[in-house]
């Protein structure tokens, strides 16, 4: 029994960044090294998908509400593993 071909998954039709004052300056100017160890830290780019609304309403009327990408930056120590948010380095400097 076949049922065809699935139907492409819809595309993202918007995306937005969520960032404090202080953790935008962490993310351009500060140090990226553990808090913990003293290692280097990796920066990992990722997004969560919200389904049907934008948190800010100024654009709302011009953005399609079928998808939206909110991206989220998270750090890796490469010396002992241990990851970080942007909001808990953004706190600790």
């Amino acid at each position: 029994m076949s049922f065809g071909k699935r139907p492409p998954p819809d595309k993202h039709t918007a995306f937005y960044y969520d960032f404090s004052p202080r953790e935008m300056w962490y993310f351009l100017f500060g140090k990226k090294v553990c808090p913990r160890c003293g290692g280097k830290l990796i920066r990992r780019k990722s997004y969560e998908t919200i389904h049907g609304h934008m948190p800010y309403k100024d654009h709302a009327d011009r953005i399609s509400p079928r998808k939206v990408k909110h991206y989220v930056y998270t750090y890796c120590c490469t010396a002992c593993g241990t990851s970080f948010s942007l909001a808990d380095l953004a706190k600790k400097k």
